[in-house]
């Protein structure tokens, strides 16, 4: 699920940047990139969930402090750190494809 979720975000990164973004920008605006990807249906909150990382799991509430909405929020809040770190990750790659171009 990584690696195919990273290689999309990068592909809609890459439409972005060709559109008049720049990576900054898209950089303040990752939180509505992730929202982007966090499933709204119970069933696909409980797929993603299975599939991500354990070390995720229990995080979100944790670090986000909002844990008071039910086990599918606590589920999102987790989901919610995941992609951020695989946006991230994909930000990084790109960044660096970008500079190698560039040299």
């Amino acid at each position: 699920m990584s690696r195919a979720t990273i290689d999309q975000m990068k592909q809609e990164l890459c439409t972005e940047l060709s559109n008049g973004g720049d990576l900054e920008e898209i950089r303040d605006r990752a939180g509505e990139w992730v929202d982007g990807y966090l499933p709204v249906y119970y069933n696909r909150i409980l797929e993603e969930w299975a599939q991500m990382p354990n070390d995720y799991t229990d995080r979100g509430a944790a670090e986000l402090g909002a844990g008071d909405g039910g086990i599918f929020n606590l589920m999102s809040l987790d989901l919610y750190l995941y992609y951020t770190d695989l946006f991230n990750e994909a930000v990084e790659e790109l960044e660096s494809e970008m500079e190698e171009v560039s040299a």
